[in-house]
């Protein structure tokens, strides 16, 4: 029987596809996609998908009746883990934000990458945050030194553009780093 398996394409994710490659064999037909757009495809079409559980937890937090399920998880394969983080200006403080931008109904424009748009409007529901999300398909930090937001939500991993952009870590909003294998239930 020949079935399909969705995996990533994404730089950042495709160099592990090796793990659940191997455990498929000549069995599988793989096909590559963006890895946020895997459950979604899983979903469609049916199958399996292997994608980040950064990537699959913000896809069951966009609140849609989701027919997945989580065959298996593999943790992080390496010592260095990505991290979604809130990252700011390295000269001021998470608490120069609380005080300045999210109190008395003020709001904080903060920059956040399409892939994580619901697990940042979680973490910003739980904190009671009023913040205008600016949703970026890349460069998420540089928008902080560019002047178009206040903050960013991103994921680090190296923390070379954080270096890079003057940025530090404020607060880590999921840090549950590993692969999924997905499937629909019918």
């Amino acid at each position: 029987m020949v079935f399909t398996v969705f995996i990533p394409q994404n730089s950042g994710l495709e160099r592990f596809n090796y793990l659940v490659c191997s455990a498929f064999g000549s069995r599988a037909t793989l096909v590559k996609v963006r890895g946020e757009e895997i459950p979604a495809a899983v979903e469609k079409a049916g199958g399996y998908g292997w994608t980040g559980n950064d990537l699959y937890q913000d896809y069951l937090r966009s609140k849609k009746n989701s027919s997945l399920r989580r065959v298996s998880f593999v943790p992080w394969p390496e010592t260095t883990k990505p991290q979604l983080c809130l990252l700011g200006p390295e000269e001021y403080s998470l608490f120069f934000f609380e005080e300045r931008l999210f109190s008395y109904g003020g709001g904080a424009r903060i920059a956040v990458s399409t892939k994580y748009v619901n697990l940042a409007r979680d973490y910003l529901e739980q904190q009671q945050w009023s913040a205008t999300l600016l949703v970026e398909d890349g460069q998420v930090e540089r928008q902080v030194r560019r002047g178009n937001a206040d903050l960013a939500i991103d994921i680090v991993y190296s923390g070379q553009t954080c270096r890079d952009e003057r940025l530090t870590i404020y607060d880590t909003i999921f840090s549950e780093s590993g692969f999924v294998l997905l499937a629909k239930d019918i």
